[in-house]
């Protein structure tokens, strides 16, 4: 006896087992009946084996493109074929909604979106070392801070006269207020623009105060 296939709908009677016995297609044009356990399985009648497909599938079957209603009409197709003619029913699909869909027609908005950077102008007594990234000299830092505020302020119309198209600043690349980062010691940049600056400032305060 070969493979069970596919269960059909047709059910026998069995003769004294109080059993219902099934059939089974059992290769092409035999119907086999199984009665109660342990008994042989006898072949009842010739049936049409059109609706089992017992080989493999080819391209042509794996990859046709149908629709849900040619799909449902294969269906019937094949299901007419079997002996007794069987009806095949699908559940009716009731429509969501049968009035005209409508695209949405919302008025537009202004969306403000926040940066997660601020540029602001050129900070020129800024000392990032002790007031971004939080170092601590102890008793050496007032003293230290007061020289350098000096500093700046001695160099003040070299650091504005310096890099003339860049008048403004981005914390894009800066490290976060207390984030752990080396001590920078700043170093002053040549730039001719800033000797100008620097230059005709001292020869304009010896003229104002000689």
């Amino acid at each position: 006896m070969r493979d069970i296939g596919v269960i059909t709908p047709h059910f026998v009677p069995a003769q004294g087992s109080g059993v219902a016995p099934a059939t089974y297609l059992n290769g092409p044009g035999k119907v086999v009946q199984v009665a109660a356990q342990g008994q042989l399985p006898r072949v009842v009648e010739d049936a049409d084996d059109t609706f089992v497909q017992i080989e493999l599938p080819g391209p042509q079957r794996l990859f046709v493109r149908e629709n849900e209603e040619q799909f449902f009409e294969r269906v019937r197709a094949r299901m007419k074929k079997q002996p007794d003619g069987g009806r095949v029913i699908f559940p009716e699909q009731q429509p969501v909604s049968r009035e005209t869909y409508k695209p949405r027609s919302w008025p537009s908005r202004n969306v403000l979106v926040e940066p997660s950077y601020v540029c602001h102008g050129r900070l020129f007594f800024e000392q990032p070392n002790f007031e971004r990234v939080g170092y601590d000299l102890g008793v050496l830092q007032p003293a230290l801070c007061l020289g350098v505020f000096y500093y700046d302020a001695a160099l003040l119309p070299y650091h504005i006269w310096s890099d003339l198209r860049v008048r403004y600043e981005c914390n894009a690349g800066k490290c976060l207020p207390g984030d752990q980062a080396p001590f920078l010691i700043p170093r002053e940049r040549f730039s001719v623009t800033g000797l100008l600056g620097q230059s005709g400032t001292m020869i304009g305060l010896g003229f104002l105060f000689p």
